[in-house]
């Protein structure tokens, strides 16, 4: 019997001690659950949506007249945001 449970708490030690190292971290946000196992998918993601964002206000304030946005502060937003 003692063997038994010496046996179960030295498991219980390794899965407790290597728990950490199974996931990087993980985020609960409003795109749900997301786990980093620290590859940087996310940075090229966010990197990527910062690129469109930005892409877009500048389209958007070059060609305000165009869309017929006049007054809606794109420009602003993008020399702000984008540089």
């Amino acid at each position: 019997m003692r063997k038994i449970l010496v046996a179960t708490a030295a498991l219980g030690t390794l899965i407790i001690l290597d728990a950490p190292s199974l996931a990087q971290g993980f985020r609960i946000g409003p795109g749900g659950v997301e786990i980093d196992d620290g590859r940087g998918y996310r940075e090229e993601r966010d990197e990527r949506r910062y690129r469109r964002m930005c892409r877009e206000l500048r389209d958007r304030c070059e060609n305000r007249d165009i869309y017929g946005e006049e007054g809606q502060g794109n420009c602003r937003r993008y020399r702000r945001m984008c540089g």
